[in-house]
C-alpha cells in the first residue's frame, strides 16, 4: 500500500515490495494466493499499443481531469515534495538528469485535451533538456535564508497547471548557502503518485550520479509506458474477473453510511478545498510496540493502526459502521511497478464497531476489512461511485469523508556524489478530503503523523486534539489489547479533571436549610405593604397575598385528610390573585401542589389526579366541571368557602415540611403516551430561584411577567424569581397570550421589565415597543441567531436558557454577548450548584467539540417521578463526578462543549434527522429561510413516506411577501441551494397563514399538515422551450436515453462526470456560453438548466457570458 497525497516523504532508497502477499498475516496467507492465481489465470498481459490514434486517459485520469475542469486549473492535486541537499551540487547536471528521467516516462511529457468533452492524451517527444530555475536567497540575511527559501518553495508547488498545455512537472533549486539547496518539484497528480515520487527520486539520484560520473545509470527496462496501461485498463472492464471484484464491492458498500465527524462550522455548498496540515512524530519505542502487537494478532501495521483510528472514529461519532478511504498502490503486474504515473487506487473501507469489541476483537475484523479490499482492488474508485451511484454532492467526497493511509520508508536520508539527500515536508494548502491522516514508518526513527484537514469545517485546535487522542489510543492499545472500545480513554487524567471541573458551577450557601414559600415571606416581612402582584390593574400587596396564603393554609391543615409534608394538593385556578396564593398555601401547610392546566382534556386531568393520588383540588366555580366526581374541590369563588377563609387565623403555621420535602409535581409528556410527573423538592426549586436572582440582579423595583401556566414548570421564573426578590408579579390574562398586540400593550402598560417567554411568542413582539424590559429569559425551544440580533440591545440582556423540567426550571444559561449573531446561540454554562456533563453511549466524558449526550448533575436534580421507580432509576442514574450519593439525570439532549466549557445544544437523540444517510440539522436550513425577505418564520422537519424519509420546511410568510400571494417555493429552493448541499435543500415546502401551537405557545408539530407526496418522481414532462429541446436533444445523444424528461435528475438517468463534461463541452458549443461544471452541477435538470441559460431581457443572445 502506497500514498498519494501531496508534500509526504518520498522514500530515497528502493522501496521494500510490499505487495498483499507480504502484508497478509501467514494465517491468510493461502486465501490470497488462491485469490491472486485466479485472478491472473483471467487478466491479459499489457501490451504497447500504436501510438497514432487518440490514446484514452486511465479510469483514475479521468476523475482528476474532471475535477481539474470543475476547478478550473486551482493547484488542488499537485503533487509537490522537497529535497535538502546538502553539499555542493551541479544544477548543470541536475538538470541532464531531469531530463533523461522525463524521456524514460511518457507520463511525464504527455498532456490532456479533450474532444467534445472527451479527453484524450497527448505524449510529447521527449524534451531536449528540462529547465530548473535557480533561486538565491543567500544575499538575504543567514537567519531567514531558510524560510525565504520555503517561501520559494511554497510559491512553486501552489502554481497550477494547465493540463491542455503542460509540461505537468515543474522545478526549482533554491540555494541556500554554496553548500546547502532546497530542491522543489511539483506535478500533476494526473502524471504520478506516492509510488511513482519514490521512483522519480530514486532514478534522478542514479541519473545523476551517472552524468557526474561518466557511468550508466543501471536502470530497469520499461517494456510498457502508461498510455499502454490506460488501454489495457478499459479493455479489462468486462472481464470476468473484475466481474467477481464488482460485485464484491457491490455487498460490501450496500447502505453506505456517512461518517458524522463533529465539525466547528456547517459544511458549505460547494467544496472548496482549502485545507492546512499538521504534523506529529511518535517516538520508536511506539512504533516497536505497535510492531509487536501487529505480530501477535496475526496482522499488519495497517491493520493495528487503522483499527485505532476506527476506535477513535467511533466514539467521536457516536457510530458503530465506520467509513473510511485509503489508497492502495494498483501496481497488481509487473509491468508497471517500475513506471511512473498515476496508479493509486482509493477504495473504500468499511469496518463494524458493534457490540462493543476489545481492541483485539476489533484488529481482526479490520484485518479481514483489508484482505478483503486487497483480493479487489482491481476496480477503480471511479467505477465505485458510478455503480453504487451515490447522490450527487458537490459540497463532499463520494463514498467517504475521512481518508487514513500508511506507508513505509526504509532510509529518511540518501548519499550520492558527496551530497546528502534527505525529504522535506511541504505544505499546499489544500484539503481533498474533509480529513486525510497518514502514517509513515521510520524503522529506528518512529513514526511521523500527519493530517491534513478542510479549514472550512475544522480548526486547527480541534484536529490537534484528534491526533493527541489517537497517539493516546495508540499507546492503550500497545498496554492492552484486550481493552473494549467503550473504556479507551480519549482524555488524559489531567484533561478530564479539568474538562469535569469545566461541567460543573459551585454549590450555594444555604439551598439546602430553607423551603421555597420561606423566601417570599422573608419579603413579606421586610416590607408588606409593597405590590406582590398585579392583575387586570388591581394591586395585591405582600401582606394581603401573605394573610390570604395562611389562611388557606389552616383550611387544608385543620381539614378532612389534612395537608401534611408529601400531600399533594391540586390547583385548577385561572390567573388573578387566588393562583399565587393558593401555591403560597399549599407549600405552607407542607404540602406539594399539583398545578392544573384548564386547556388539558377532562381525561388527561382525571388521569393526573389519579396518578399523584390526589384528592383535594382548589379551584374555582368555572372550572368544577372538569375534574373527576371523587375529588374534594374547594371551590375558592364560593360565598361559603370565601366566609370560612374570612374566619381562619391568617398568621402562619408551625412548619411541618423540609427542604427534602415535596415542593410541587409538574406533569410532562410520556413516551408512552401517559404523562409522568415530575417531584420536586424544596431545596431544588430553592437553589433555582436563588440562582435566578443573582443572574438577574433583581430587585424590589423590578416587575415580572406571569406568562407561563403554572402547569409549565417556567412559571416558576416567574412566581419565585419576583416573590424572593420583593419585585412585582404582573399576571397577564389569558386573553393576551396569543395576541402580541395585546400582550405588548400590558407589558408596556404594567412596565415590565423581566420576563421569561417562549421564542416564538418573543419572535412576535416590537422590540422597540417596550423600553423598559432590561432582561430577557428565553429557551424552551431553538431559535435563530436573528431573534437575539432584535432584542440584545444596549441596556437589555438576553439569556438563553436551557433545562427539563427533571432539572428544575432551568440549569444551564448563557449570556448573550453584545454583537451580531448568524445562529442560535449556545446554552452555555451550568448555573449554581448545577452540572452538566456530556457522555458518550458507554458513559464516558467527551472531549470538547464532540457531540454526546447531555446529563444534568448537582443540587437541580428533581427526585424523580412519582409513583415510577422503574422510570426512576432509568432516568436518574448515579453520578459518577459526583459526591457519594448524587445523582445525575439522563436528558436525551445532544450536545457539545466548547474548549471555554460553554455548551450548544444539538436537538434530541431520539429524532436526529438523516437523509439518505446524512445528518441534518434542521436549525441551519430554518436560519437560512429567515434570511429570505418573504418569510417571517420556517421550521424543518422530515417527513415519511413511501419513497423513504424527505425534508419538508414549513414556512410562514414575511412582510416581504407580496399581498395575497406566497413565497415562490422555486425561489425558496434557489435560495437555500446557493448556500447549502443538495441533500439539505428540503423537497417540499409548505406554506401556512401561522404555525400550530400549544398551550405553552411552543409550535405544536403534531398538528402541522402532513405534505402532499405530489405527482410521481417518474412523471415525464416534455420540453416546453426551444432551449430545452435542444438541451434534451444533447441529453438523448449523451445519455442513450430516448426521450428525457425536463424535470429528469441528469445522474439519475445514468450520468456521469465524464458525460458531465460532454454536456458541459455541448452546451459551450451549441449556446456560445463559457458555462462552469458547477453551473451544471447546480442545475441538474434540463428545466433547471435552460433557466441558466435563458438569454437576458434585453434581447442578447449571452455570448461571452
Amino acid at each position: 500500500m502506497t500514498n498519494s497525497v501531496p508534500g509526504q516523504a518520498i522514500p530515497l532508497q528502493p522501496r521494500e515490495r510490499r505487495s498483499a502477499s507480504h502484508e497478509l498475516a501467514q494465517a491468510r496467507q493461502a486465501l490470497l494466493n488462491l485469490r491472486a492465481r485466479r485472478a491472473e489465470q483471467d487478466r491479459v498481459a499489457i501490451r504497447p499499443v500504436p501510438r497514432d490514434r487518440p490514446l484514452p486517459l486511465s479510469f483514475a485520469q479521468q476523475r482528476l481531469w474532471f475535477l481539474d475542469q470543475w476547478f478550473s486549473n486551482r493547484p488542488v492535486y499537485n503533487s509537490p515534495f522537497a529535497l535538502r541537499v546538502r553539499g555542493v551540487i551541479d544544477a548543470n547536471v541536475l538538470g541532464r538528469a531531469l531530463t533523461m528521467v522525463v524521456a524514460r516516462h511518457e507520463s511525464l511529457r504527455t498532456r490532456y485535451d479533450a474532444e467534445r468533452g472527451v479527453p484524450y492524451q497527448i505524449i510529447d517527444p521527449p524534451p531536449e533538456a528540462v529547465d530548473v530555475p535557480l533561486v538565491d536567497v543567500t544575499g538575504f540575511p543567514e537567519e531567514v535564508r531558510y524560510e525565504r527559501a520555503r517561501d520559494e518553495l511554497t510559491d512553486l508547488v501552489r502554481m497550477s497547471f494547465d493540463l491542455a498545455r503542460g509540461p505537468l512537472l515543474r522545478t526549482r533549486l533554491i540555494r541556500i548557502a554554496a553548500d546547502d539547496h532546497l530542491l522543489g518539484i511539483s506535478i500533476h497528480h494526473i502524471a504520478t503518485d506516492g509510488w511513482s515520487g519514490g521512483i522519480f527520486m530514486r532514478e534522478c539520484v542514479a541519473c545523476y550520479e551517472a552524468v557526474l560520473t561518466g557511468s550508466t545509470a543501471g536502470l530497469p527496462a520499461i517494456d510498457v509506458q502508461y498510455a499502454d496501461y490506460a488501454v489495457w485498463q478499459r479493455e479489462q472492464q468486462s472481464s470476468a474477473y473484475l466481474s467477481r471484484q464488482l460485485d464484491y464491492w457491490r455487498e460490501r458498500l450496500a447502505g453506505l453510511p456517512t461518517l458524522d465527524l463533529p465539525t466547528d462550522r456547517p459544511r458549505p455548498a460547494e467544496w472548496s478545498f482549502r485545507g492546512q496540515t499538521i504534523t506529529l512524530h511518535l517516538p520508536e519505542e511506539l512504533r516497536l510496540g505497535l510492531g509487536r502487537l501487529a505480530r501477535a494478532e496475526q496482522a499488519t501495521m495497517l491493520t493495528v493502526t487503522l483499527a485505532a483510528f476506527t476506535a477513535l472514529l467511533s466514539r467521536h461519532t457516536g457510530q458503530d459502521d465506520i467509513v473510511v478511504g485509503s489508497i492502495f498502490s494498483g501496481r497488481t503486474t509487473a509491468e508497471i511497478e517500475p513506471l511512473i504515473g498515476f496508479f493509486a487506487n482509493t477504495l473504500v473501507l468499511r469496518t463494524s464497531t458493534a457490540s462493543d469489541p476489545t481492541l483485539s476483537e476489533l484488529i481482526a475484523r479490520t484485518r479481514d476489512v483489508v484482505l478483503g479490499a486487497h483480493l479487489n482492488q482491481d476496480v477503480t474508485f471511479n467505477r465505485l461511485v458510478d455503480e453504487l451511484a451515490p447522490s450527487r454532492d458537490a459540497s463532499r467526497n463520494p463514498l467517504f469523508q475521512v481518508s487514513f493511509t500508511l506507508q513505509h520508508e526504509s532510509q529518511a536520508e540518501a548519499a550520492v556524489g558527496g551530497l546528502t539527500i534527505r525529504s522535506e515536508p511541504v505544505q499546499i494548502g489544500t484539503a481533498r478530503f474533509d480529513l486525510a491522516v497518514h502514517v509513515t514508518e521510520f524503522p529506528g526513527d518512529g513514526l511521523e503523523l500527519w493530517a491534513e484537514f478542510s479549514t472550512e469545517l475544522f480548526d486547527p485546535g480541534r484536529i490537534r486534539r484528534l491526533l493527541d487522542q489517537y497517539v493516546h489510543v495508540l499507546h492503550q492499545v500497545v498496554a492492552d489489547p484486550g481493552v473494549r472500545l467503550g473504556r479507551l480513554e480519549l482524555l488524559t487524567p489531567g484533561e478530564l479533571a479539568a474538562t469535569i471541573e469545566q461541567s460543573r458551577s459551585p454549590a450555594r450557601p444555604g439551598v439546602a436549610d430553607r423551603c421555597l414559600h420561606e423566601l417570599f415571606e422573608r419579603q413579606a416581612d421586610a416590607d408588606s405593604g409593597r405590590s406582590a402582584c398585579r392583575f387586570l390593574g388591581k394591586t395585591t400587596t405582600y401582606g394581603e397575598l401573605d394573610r390570604h396564603a395562611n389562611r388557606l393554609a389552616h383550611l387544608l391543615r385543620s381539614s378532612d385528610g389534612a395537608v401534611g409534608p408529601e400531600s399533594v394538593v391540586g390547583v385548577l385556578l385561572d390567573r388573578g390573585p387566588d393562583l399565587p396564593a393558593a401555591l403560597l398555601g399549599i407549600m405552607k401547610a407542607g404540602g406539594a401542589y399539583l398545578p392544573l392546566d384548564p386547556q388539558h382534556p377532562v381525561d388527561r386531568i382525571a388521569y393526573v389526579l389519579r396518578d399523584a393520588g390526589c384528592r383535594t383540588v382548589l379551584t374555582s366555580r368555572r372550572l368544577t366541571g372538569l375534574l373527576p366526581g371523587d375529588v374534594r374541590a374547594v371551590v375558592l369563588d364560593e360565598p361559603s368557602v370565601r366566609q370560612a377563609l374570612d374566619e381562619l387565623p391568617d398568621d402562619r403555621l408551625p412548619a411541618t415540611a423540609g427542604p427534602r420535602h415535596a415542593a410541587y409535581l409538574i406533569y410532562t409528556s410520556g413516551s408512552t403516551g401517559r404523562p409522568k410527573g415530575v417531584v420536586v423538592e424544596h431545596r431544588q426549586i430553592v437553589n433555582f430561584t436563588l440562582a435566578v436572582l443573582e443572574m438577574f440582579r433583581l430587585t424590589p423595583a423590578d416587575r415580572l411577567l406571569q406568562f407561563a401556566n403554572p402547569a409549565f414548570d417556567t412559571s416558576a421564573f416567574d412566581f419565585y424569581g419576583a416573590f424572593a426578590a420583593g419585585a412585582t408579579l404582573v399576571q397577564a390574562p389569558a386573553v393576551t397570550l396569543h395576541d402580541p398586540a395585546a400582550l405588548t400593550e400590558l407589558m408596556r402598560a404594567e412596565r415590565v421589565t423581566v420576563t421569561d417567554l417562549p421564542p416564538s411568542v418573543l419572535a412576535e413582539l416590537d422590540p422597540g415597543a417596550l423600553p423598559e424590559l432590561r432582561a430577557l429569559f428565553v429557551g424552551m425551544e431553538p431559535f435563530p441567531g436573528e431573534l437575539v440580533n432584535r432584542w440584545n440591545v444596549p441596556g437589555r440582556e438576553f439569556h438563553n436558557g436551557y433545562g427539563p423540567t427533571e432539572a428544575t426550571v432551568a440549569c444551564v444559561d448563557h449570556l448573550c454577548p453584545d454583537g451580531r449573531l448568524d445562529a442560535m446561540p449556545p446554552i452555555g454554562l451550568p448555573m449554581a450548584g448545577c452540572a452538566a456533563y456530556v457522555l458518550d453511549r458507554s458513559g464516558n466524558v467527551v472531549p470538547p467539540g464532540v457531540t454526546g449526550e447531555l446529563y444534568i448533575g448537582g443540587d437541580c436534580v428533581a427526585r424523580g417521578y412519582h409513583g415510577r421507580a422503574a422510570l426512576t432509576a432509568e432516568s436518574f442514574l448515579p453520578d459518577p463526578f459526583g459526591a457519594p450519593g448524587s445523582r445525575m439525570y439522563r436528558t436525551g439532549d445532544l450536545a457539545r462543549r466548547g474548549e471555554d466549557g460553554t455548551l450548544m445544544f444539538h436537538g434530541r437523540a431520539d429524532s436526529q434527522i438523516k437523509i439518505r444517510g446524512l445528518r441534518i440539522e434542521p436549525g441551519e436550513i430554518e436560519t437560512l429561510l429567515r434570511e429570505h425577505p418573504q418569510v417571517e418564520q420556517a421550521l424543518v422537519t422530515a417527513c415519511t413516506d413511501g419513497d423513504g424519509p424527505r425534508l419538508v420546511a414549513y414556512v410562514v410568510p414575511g412582510p416581504g411577501a407580496t399581498p395575497g400571494s406566497v413565497p415562490d417555493v422555486a425561489e425558496l429552493r434557489g435560495h437555500l441551494s446557493r448556500r447549502l448541499p443538495p441533500y439539505m435543500v428540503p423537497a417540499a415546502f409548505e406554506m401556512l397563514d401561522s404555525f400550530p401551537r400549544n398551550v405553552n405557545g411552543k409550535v405544536d408539530r403534531a398538528r402541522l399538515p402532513v405534505p402532499d407526496p405530489g405527482a410521481p418522481a417518474a412523471a415525464w414532462i416534455a420540453p416546453r422551450t426551444p432551449i430545452e429541446a435542444r438541451l434534451a436533444q444533447a441529453w438523448a445523444e449523451v445519455l442513450g436515453v430516448e426521450k428525457p424528461g425536463v424535470e429528469d435528475d441528469f445522474f439519475a438517468l445514468g450520468g456521469n462526470s465524464l458525460k458531465f463534461a460532454q454536456i458541459a463541452a455541448r452546451v459551450r458549443e451549441d449556446f456560445h456560453v463559457d458555462v462552469e461544471l458547477r453551473d451544471l452541477f447546480s442545475h441538474p435538470t434540463i428545466a433547471g438548466l435552460a433557466e441558466v441559460l435563458e438569454p437576458p431581457q434585453d434581447g442578447h443572445d449571452g455570448e461571452g457570458r
